[in-house]
């Protein structure tokens, strides 16, 4: 067994090769070196990096949309490299696994968004990481969604600065209880800390602050502002949300596009305050999003589908636009294999430094390409870093093609994976497309038909073998070395105590994961079909895969709901199971809440805890499950 001690040893090893590589036998001059290891900026650019959540290619008005309001999204296109034909993963974690490490997501080990599956391992030798020790001050502010536990954080993976929400969206489970986007509470540097307002004013504020203050400063910094917004729940300031309600627009697709203005007005807000302070020319600003868009998923694959004819023609006489797609004509949204899963925009901007003029780049890119483009473009030799990526810079400094290459998408979202779920093999303007896990295999070509309409795979049987092959390969390539469960690690001296909610059960299934209590009076209230709470009964009780740091005491306590909640729990019985061993504790009325003491080994430890009225075990299958759990050493 792997001790936590050699976890940490093995990655800082990882590290001191790295740098010692990059200082003797990588192209990085004795000069660039030195600077890095003194942490002297010497002239080195500044990176944001803002992240979008669920906002597709065409939730934006340079994209044909004539009713999303972007300006200065649009204008800050206008003035960078964009890359027309970048792909990232068609769901959350997995795109942000690739693009922080530089890996494909499966092969990095994050292949769902739920069920622990969305953890990147400590072992990765993170962008924020090898920036970090090579001088930059790093701050992440909004979504992390990789992981809500030691060592598995932010601040974990190389980050100085953190203020996040959990979870995959503001309000889930692994969020603090309650939070509804509006006067939340977050956590700052792993502290809980309540904000006034809307949660993306509340990120962009912290990313004006922390460029106003690193502006002073010698060294450069990495800012990753990733956002929950678009994600759902679709809620916004009101006066972001009645424009487009005037339009006629439902509220759904009203609320959608009021958080995508109120980002647009905030991204304006963050590139004024760069100005301000003199750090915009020496600052490489990258724009993307992280999957397609949840409203065309959530549309039958177009947004257009939710107006009327009345609605659509109001909207043309008004803009003077024909109005034939809000999802720039692509197939499918979020979570899709097809293009509108996966393809989505990148906007690369750098006033003073190495980009050539504003332009189309319509070569074949992905989110994996960011880490190796982005340590070439601040002359950090990426020559000992295991990336499925390449550096984009040829292209984007000397207008020069890039490699013709072969990409793969997949959507697994399974407890185990499966090389049956869907996928992707992009090649050139082919797509050879498992779109169904119960369909075929599709065939297009994708200049000629960005709506994936038209299967050639009858009359190109030959492209369909090479394609065929090509995903094989990549499977070995991505699985062969194994897609170990990641544990959560209990009992370290880095969180102590630890908290953990039934998102990161290993559960049967997706179905199985309460992911959303379901906090607020609109649809995504505890009216809406994914809300748990008032449905507890209703999931199967599912283990924590954990990892015991140090043998010892461990005080392990039980709630039906998290502590904010004060929920009363109503049954007899509490029971742990420890591998395989159960213990029983008789509850008292009234309580809301049940503390084991137990005694724990080092090593790999799978928790199972739920409430009845049963003395014994026999409940396992029809209990209540305990959602949270306190575990200290």
């Amino acid at each position: 067994m792997k001790t936590l001690l050699n976890i940490r040893k093995n990655k800082l090893i990882a590290m001191m090769v790295f740098c010692a590589a990059a200082i003797t036998g990588c192209g990085q001059s004795e000069q660039q070196a030195s600077a890095s290891q003194s942490g002297v900026k010497d002239n080195k650019p500044n990176i944001i990096l803002v992240m979008t959540d669920d906002q597709g290619y065409g939730d934006f008005s340079m994209h044909n949309n004539p009713i999303v309001k972007t300006p200065n999204l649009e204008q800050l296109a206008a003035q960078s490299q964009r890359l027309t034909n970048f792909h990232v993963d068609p769901t959350c974690s997995p795109t942000r696994a690739a693009l922080l490490s530089g890996q494909y997501s499966l092969r990095a080990g994050v292949w769902h968004t739920v069920m622990g599956r969305h953890m990147l391992n400590d072992q990765h030798y993170t962008l924020p990481e090898i920036l970090k020790d090579n001088g930059y001050r790093t701050a992440m502010l909004g979504k992390w969604h990789l992981g809500e536990n030691y060592p598995y954080r932010p601040q974990d993976q190389g980050f100085d600065h953190v203020l996040m929400h959990g979870g995959g969206g503001v309000g889930q489970a692994p969020d603090y209880w309650g939070n509804t986007q509006f006067d939340d509470t977050y956590y700052l540097n792993g502290e809980e800390k309540a904000y006034p307002g809307f949660a993306t004013d509340v990120w962009f504020d912290e990313a004006i602050d922390f460029v106003k203050q690193e502006a002073t400063k010698d060294s450069p910094f990495f800012l990753y502002l990733s956002l929950n917004a678009p994600h759902v729940p679709w809620r916004a300031p009101e006066q972001y949300i009645e424009p487009y309600k005037a339009l006629g627009l439902g509220d759904d697709l009203a609320n959608f596009y009021g958080m995508i203005t109120n980002i647009d007005d905030n991204l304006a807000r963050l590139r004024v305050a760069m100005q301000d302070s003199n750090i915009d020319d020496n600052t490489i600003f990258i724009f993307m999003t992280d999957n397609g868009s949840s409203m065309a998923a959530k549309s039958d694959g177009e947004p257009l589908n939710r107006l009327d004819k009345d609605t659509i023609a109001a909207i043309e006489a008004k803009t003077g636009q024909r109005l034939t797609t809000l999802n720039s004509a692509m197939r499918q949204g979020k979570g899709s294999t097809y293009e509108g899963g996966h393809r989505v925009p990148f906007f690369i901007h750098w006033p003073n430094g190495e980009l050539g003029q504003p332009r189309d780049i319509s070569d074949l890119t992905a989110h994996f390409d960011v880490l190796p483009t982005l340590l070439d473009f601040v002359g950090i030799d990426s020559c000992t870093i295991d990336t499925d990526g390449i550096s984009l810079a040829p292209a984007l400094r000397d207008s020069k093609s890039l490699p013709d290459r072969t990409l793969i998408v997949t959507n697994q979202r399974v407890l185990h994976p499966d090389p049956n779920r869907p996928y992707a093999v992009m090649q050139g303007n082919w797509r050879y497309v498992h779109g169904d896990e119960e369909g075929g295999i599709e065939l297009f070509y994708v200049s000629e038909d960005p709506s994936q309409q038209d299967d050639l795979s009858i009359q190109h049987p030959e492209k369909v073998k090479e394609l065929a092959k090509a995903y094989e390969q990549w499977w070995l390539h991505a699985t062969g070395a194994g897609t170990p469960t990641t544990r959560i690690v209990i009992g370290s001296a880095f969180e102590n105590p630890s908290r953990l909610t039934g998102m990161d059960w290993l559960s049967p299934n997706t179905e199985q994961v309460p992911w959303w209590p379901g906090f607020g009076d609109d649809k995504w209230g505890k009216k809406s079909n994914v809300a748990w709470l008032g449905k507890e009964d209703q999931f199967l009780i599912s283990p924590w895969a954990l990892k015991v740091a140090a043998k010892g005491q461990y005080s392990m306590t039980l709630y039906l709901h998290d502590i904010p909640a004060e929920k009363v729990i109503g049954k007899r019985f509490a029971h742990l199971q420890l591998n395989g061993k159960v213990e029983t504790l008789a509850i008292a009325e009234g309580a809301k809440s049940v503390n084991f003491k137990v005694m724990l080994e080092a090593g790999d430890l799978d928790v199972r805890a739920w409430f009845d009225n049963q003395a014994n075990d026999s409940g396992l299958s029809t209990g209540l499950p305990a959602f949270y759990m306190y575990v200290e050493k």
